[in-house]
């Protein structure tokens, strides 16, 4: 591979993980992004070149002298399927006869000199893989990490292992999109979830867990570990019976033979309260062969407490300790967006998910709920894409209707263009019991104000961060400075 690397949409959240990894191996590494964002900032700031232009002229001027001159074998271009293959910039590049890589065949690359640990599943994938990475960092083992998520505590989404480590383990979300994830043979690897999604890519249900099955099989011989709720389909998609694992979260007094688990599970309390001494969510982790262990920490939720369990289990594979895990999940710091109490005084609180799939929704208004019990929890949702609010109008409404109050912004598009009828007032007409407001963004915060929130829960893979700050003013008009913790 080039030394000189070109990332067409390096302000990805992969993209830009990958292009940090080579700009701190000592390669020349450029891209374009649409618009400046705190990420591509930050890339900026650490000494990489990013243009908002896209045209030739913004290039790099060794890549445009390279182009001019036919030269085409001294640059790697690597391009995310986000941006679309009409693009201007695209077109120049491969008129001038440079191949164009997908994020993922690089990654693919990488991970062939490296024990691969890699996390799959259509939601889960970011908290299990960025709390594996923290476990092996925790336990001084050599790491190297692609986060599809920014770790707060680093601030950053690559974890690199230092120098005089040739073959550090490495950790990546195996993604699903555009069948990525088929570049990668692990070690261990996890499927946290396989709900339906991206049906734009796959049209059906079965086709993407064809391509699950598919993913399962480039796993190494007894590397792979399947949630409860994975395991029959996986296997039933798969052309031959996989080896595998089971893990999963059950309620306290349930029957782990009677759900399948056998690798890995933890016990929840399903309708606990935080510790009244700690202000801590609590279960208990069971690790196959190893005593029961109490975890306390700040992320609540069942859910949570499955990735932990997979982020566990893979970590013992990597050469943990059981015995240290309880204490690194209690020093886990989150992830941006995953849960994030960005506020919290007195009362009222604003929590920032990247909840865009009707079962992450229920699983962030349920762990809302556990961290504010008796508070009423009003929900910010901005769906993604035309085509998700499409397939999952009806599950978007159902899963919505446990809020006790709600604001639907309007969709943001991302890559596609409208879909006449689909809106997000599609969604709030098929709400049920839950007050339900669809506002243009104009007028997002006089809306907000009049509901008077006290919990407020931002759900959505968009943009609708950008209101946090505004809205806590408005919920605090007469508020002295604010105090950031967690529940």
């Amino acid at each position: 591979m080039t030394r000189q690397l070109y990332f067409l949409g390096i302000g990805g959240i992969g993209m830009s993980a990958l292009a940090r990894w080579f700009h701190a191996q000592g390669a020349t590494v450029a891209g374009y992004d649409r618009t400046s964002t705190a990420l591509t900032q930050a890339l900026e700031s650490e000494g990489i070149e990013v243009s908002y232009k896209g045209d030739v002229a913004a290039l790099p001027a060794a890549l445009q002298a390279d182009i001019s001159s036919g030269q085409n074998d001294r640059w790697t271009i690597v391009w995310t399927p986000a941006i679309p293959r009409d693009f201007a910039l695209i077109t120049a590049l491969t008129e001038a006869g440079f191949n164009l890589h997908k994020r993922a065949e690089i990654l693919g690359e990488l991970s062939r000199e490296r024990p691969l640990l890699a996390v799959a599943g259509t939601h889960g994938k970011t908290t299990t893989s960025t709390l594996l990475a923290h476990l092996l960092a925790h336990a001084s083992l050599p790491v190297e990490a692609f986060l599809g998520g920014i770790a707060l505590g680093q601030g950053s989404n690559l974890l690199l292992a230092g120098k005089g480590h040739p073959r550090p383990w490495m950790v990546a979300e195996a993604d699903e999109f555009d069948r990525s994830f088929l570049t990668l043979h692990p070690q261990y690897a996890a499927i946290t979830s396989i709900d339906a999604d991206h049906l734009d890519i796959y049209g059906t249900h079965a086709s993407m867990l064809a391509a699950f099955a598919a993913f399962a099989g480039q796993v190494k011989p007894g590397g792979l570990l399947l949630h409860a709720d994975t395991a029959s389909a996986i296997s039933e998609a798969a052309v031959e019976t996989l080896s595998h694992s089971t893990y999963g979260a059950l309620p306290a007094g349930a029957s782990m033979e009677a759900l399948g688990l056998a690798a890995a599970y933890s016990t929840v309390d399903r309708n606990p309260t935080p510790s009244s001494t700690t202000g801590l969510a609590q279960f208990t982790l069971h690790l196959q062969g190893h005593p029961p262990m109490l975890v306390q920490w700040n992320m609540p939720g069942a859910h949570n407490a499955a990735n932990a369990t997979a982020a566990a289990h893979l970590a013992v594979c990597a050469g943990m300790s059981p015995a240290a895990i309880p204490a690194a999940l209690a020093a886990f710091p989150g992830v941006a967006r995953r849960f994030e109490i960005k506020h919290h005084q007195g009362q009222k609180a604003i929590i920032d998910d990247y909840a865009h799939h009707p079962r992450e929704i229920e699983g962030a208004i349920a762990a809302a709920r556990l961290a504010f019990p008796n508070q009423p929890i009003t929900g910010v949702f901005q769906p993604h894409l035309f085509s998700r609010t499409q397939d999952f109008m009806e599950s978007f409404a159902r899963a919505l209707s446990a809020l006790d109050a709600c604001i639907l912004l309007p969709i943001y598009p991302a890559r596609e263009l409208p879909i006449p009828g689909v809106d997000a007032q599609g969604i709030g007409e098929k709400m049920v019991g839950c007050p339900v407001e669809c506002p243009p963004e104009s007028r997002f915060l006089d809306v907000l104000e009049k509901m008077d929130p006290t919990v407020l829960l931002f759900m959505g893979a968009g943009d609708l961060n950008q209101w946090i700050e505004p809205a806590w003013d408005r919920m605090n008009p007469a508020k002295t400075t604010p105090t950031i913790n967690t529940p």
